[in-house]
């Protein structure tokens, strides 16, 4: 037997045109049809088929109670098992009420229709899946006010009743004789169209927060940009009065959090409250796949009770945070539709929380050394030409320390590659506990570190370099007892004018302490007169002469009383400051 959407098709097909709608759309398109009957008081015949569910929310219920209650006669077509054949649906009088017509064979199984007929109004709607089950392009539906072709679908579903279904086909026929549709009333036909119109314009505005969020997605790997665009758009397209959403921070960081409010910026008072219910939404809802919906009710008038949609924000099975709306229209109901649209928009920004930390974590290993984890030789040339540009800017000295390790050929070979291994990741745990915030500690390659000091003149580097050496000397290293380090500072402007000049006069420095017996710190002033390096004739005198005067300024004080400290000084300069606890520990 054909269904009826094959039926109705052979019988109109000029009056009938098929269109592909989403199952959120086909759900709000149906409720729409059955708001015709209880919004109105109309004694009509409805007919419904339902699409079979084990289990169904009690408002499913409690809607199909109140069609039962408010049509003349309420047929609802379902599967052996589905959840409505155990549920209360007959209160006070148990004569008036749905009639459940439990289907019988695989015909129609697939499709979902609603068709309403009386005197003066008549409406159906038909939806059938595709035959592959694809549920990404949409299910096939077709809608007709005509009287015709409802009649018409009438005659199939008595047909069908007569052959499947011999126990309800006598009180079937009896509620069609009695609901023959004659006409169709233009105002009820309109209110219908009036909603279809609002739907299809509600789901444009979706579709288009949608796009704006993947596009800010694809633009830029920026989450908090990312994050602040997906509340806005959800915020704005839903109405809601707010909209938050929280991300989990990684290694122990706090979580990443952004907030909407409608017609303006959150006040601390409201950003404190929705921190709370993120915090108490997200706990709930961890390790869970289902959404958290709150509906409200016609007497909800406390905060607590305001309605509320949360969906988890998921990615391989690992919850990540979650995406919250609230409204302050205490008899909102939330809609599938839109709390599908809140599932769309946490499963995109699940992977862009995903694409972003692993480019963040490409980033990090491009410029870190795996070893020691401090940064590599790439880092430290960019970080050197950045630093050596905002002193020019700033007139401010900056200088360079080399540290080469003793005779580590020597320990590599007497104690394994191993211990070498551990001793360079000591050291490099000894910078890390000895510098500042501000400076930057490089592996430059093999045993030897590079370290840039920003804002530090000559004096202050020597001191720094001579507290390392002392650091390094009086370490226990494991399986290898002490070991020693050499030394090289530079200072830039006093001893080179330009980055390739201060790392070959500190290299030179450094070289000059391992040939006067290693283990001790050299500087420019140490070099024999023949491997002076001299600065070019075409550098600014008068901006060499007051940087000289900076640094002798600066001197062992690295951060002076009344001086802006190295950060102070990056921040005002709109650079952002490179520390050297960045590090991995």
């Amino acid at each position: 037997m054909l269904t009826l959407y094959s039926a109705l098709l052979a019988q109109h097909p000029r009056q009938l045109t098929p269109v592909r709608c989403a199952e959120a759309t086909i759900v709000q398109l149906h409720r729409y049809f059955e708001d015709v009957v209880l919004e109105n008081n109309l004694a009509a015949l409805v007919v419904e088929s339902l699409p079979p569910e084990r289990q169904r929310p009690m408002r499913d219920i409690a809607r199909v109670r109140d069609v039962g209650r408010s049509a003349r006669f309420a047929f609802f077509i379902v599967s052996p098992e589905d959840a409505l054949n155990e549920a209360a649906l007959y209160e006070d009088d148990p004569d008036r009420g749905p009639i459940l017509m439990r289907r019988s064979s695989e015909v129609g199984a697939g499709e979902r229709f609603v068709i309403i007929a009386d005197a003066r109004f008549s409406a159906l709607l038909v939806a059938v899946q595709e035959e592959d089950g694809s549920e990404s392009a949409g299910d096939e539906v077709v809608w007709s006010f005509e009287p015709d072709v409802v009649y018409s679908a009438l005659e199939y579903l008595m047909a069908r009743a007569t052959a499947e279904l011999p126990g309800h086909a006598h009180l079937f026929s009896k509620a069609v004789r009695s609901c023959v549709p004659k006409a169709t009333s233009l105002q009820l036909t309109v209110s219908v169209t009036t909603k279809l119109a609002r739907l299809l314009q509600e789901q444009a505005v979706r579709e288009i927060a949608v796009n704006r969020i993947s596009t800010a997605i694809r633009s830029s790997l920026e989450l908090p940009s990312v994050f602040q665009t997906t509340v806005n758009e959800v915020g704005r397209a839903l109405g809601a009065q707010q909209s938050a959403l929280s991300v989990e921070g990684e290694h122990e960081q706090p979580p990443l959090t952004t907030f909407y409010v409608r017609g303006g910026e959150a006040d601390e008072a409201t950003s404190s409250q929705m921190l709370s219910d993120l915090e108490a939404y997200g706990a709930r809802l961890r390790g869970r796949i289902k959404s958290y919906v709150h509906d409200g009710t016609s007497g909800a008038g406390e905060s607590d009770t305001r309605p509320v949609a949360v969906v988890p924000i998921i990615y391989h099975d690992r919850t990540l945070g979650v995406l919250m709306v609230a409204s302050d229209d205490p008899e909102r109901v939330w809609q599938d539709s839109e709390v599908m649209l809140l599932r769309t928009v946490a499963d995109q920004v699940a992977v862009a929380v995903n694409h972003g930390r692993l480019y963040q974590q490409m980033q990090r290993q491009a410029l870190t050394d795996s070893l020691t984890s401090c940064f590599n030789r790439r880092f430290f040339e960019i970080q050197l030409e950045r630093d050596l540009h905002l002193a020019t800017r700033m007139r401010q000295p900056v200088s360079l320390i080399f540290l080469d390790i003793d005779k580590f050929k020597t320990v590599n070979d007497t104690h394994g590659h191993a211990a070498g291994d551990a001793a360079l990741r000591m050291i490099a745990n000894v910078m890390r506990e000895e510098l500042r915030g501000v400076d930057t500690a490089a592996r430059y390659g093999g045993e030897e570190f590079a370290i840039i000091l920003p804002q530090a003149g000559p004096d202050g580097a020597l001191v720094v370099a001579e507290r390392l050496r002392a650091r390094v000397e009086a370490t226990e290293f494991p399986c290898v007892g002490h070991i020693t380090a050499s030394f090289g500072v530079a200072t830039f402007p006093l001893h080179a004018s330009s980055r390739e000049l201060l790392v070959t006069t500190a290299d030179r420095a450094l070289y000059q302490a391992k040939r006067t017996g290693r283990n001790r710190v050299c500087s420019p002033a140490d070099l024999p007169l023949e491997e002076m390096p001299a600065l070019p004739f075409e550098a600014d005198a008068p901006a060499l002469e007051e940087a000289h005067a900076a640094a002798e300024t600066t001197g062992g004080a690295r951060e002076t009383a009344g001086q802006p400290s190295a950060e102070e000084t990056l921040q005002s300069s709109g650079e952002e400051p490179v520390h050297s606890s960045d590090c991995i520990p």
